[in-house]
């Protein structure tokens, strides 16, 4: 499974996530399997930095593309529990999510 790290730029606070370690040659978030299938994660690592590049301020200023296999940015985030059997997405329960706007019960 590969592994994801997010990041914030201290000066824009934007956020984006980087696949630091692929499971394969070339696997990321367009190819891995694991990624989004809905299975429960460890909590991934988060860091604020000024010396990583913030690639939507690059985009925006060198011009320059990512690699959206590699890099995604995030739009935003959420964190929540859930109540129910197992902590999958398909096992029976109720997930309470926590936005930046409220709460959300899917």
């Amino acid at each position: 499974m590969c592994v994801v790290t997010y990041f914030q730029h201290k000066d824009c606070k934007h956020i984006w996530a980087v696949v630091t370690e692929p499971c394969g040659p070339w696997m990321g978030f367009s190819t891995c399997r694991n990624i989004g299938d809905g299975t429960t994660k460890e909590t991934p690592k988060f860091y604020r930095t000024k010396m990583r590049p913030c690639p939507r301020c690059a985009e925006d200023i060198v011009g320059r593309m990512y690699d959206r296999n590699a890099v995604r940015v995030v739009d935003r985030m959420g964190w929540g529990v859930k109540f129910g059997t197992g902590p999958d997405e398909d096992d029976w329960g109720v997930d309470v999510r926590f936005g930046a706007c409220g709460c959300v019960i899917l």
